[in-house]
């Protein structure tokens, strides 16, 4: 009987080893899989021009200087990502949550923004001509000598 709880015992270690060794691995995956989405890396300056990577959750991505444009990425989360600087020509950003979002001196002309959650989002230098982007969008973000939709600058002075 002795003989048989030392058995026991020792092969506990071994399955609380294999265990850890299966969380480890799993956790490795897991941040893999998020810091990419299809072939596209995400990280700062990536290059995902036409991506599809519509309903992405990227909270808080650094995204800073990235190329995504004509990429598909409506009904995604980029709640406080920053994409300052990223060229976004005609990116689908429909239904987007933006909320709170770095978009300075992005690129966003001709994009879809229809939709898109801007509220806190700052647009500061930002470039929306020809933007898909209603008004009451736009009342909500942080405009300062942003290129509005029809060409003209909003708070050219701040």
């Amino acid at each position: 009987m002795r003989a048989g709880r030392l058995r026991a015992a020792a092969a506990r270690p071994a399955v609380t080893t294999l265990a850890v060794a299966v969380l480890v691995l799993a956790a490795g995956c897991n941040q893999s899989e998020q810091s990419k989405i299809g072939a596209c890396p995400i990280k700062p300056g990536t290059l995902c021009a036409g991506n599809y990577m519509h309903g992405a959750k990227l909270l808080r991505a650094e995204l800073f200087d990235a190329d995504l444009h004509l990429a598909d990425l409506s009904t995604a989360d980029l709640s406080e990502a920053d994409l300052s600087g990223a060229t976004m020509q005609g990116v689908h950003l429909a239904g987007a949550d933006l909320d709170h979002a770095n978009l300075s001196y992005a690129d966003l002309s001709g994009a879809d923004l229809s939709r898109a959650d801007l509220v806190g989002a700052d647009l500061t230098g930002a470039d929306l001509t020809g933007a898909t982007v209603s008004l009451r969008q736009l009342a909500r973000a942080n405009l300062c000598r942003t290129t509005m939709p029809d060409g003209t600058v909003a708070r050219p002075d701040c």
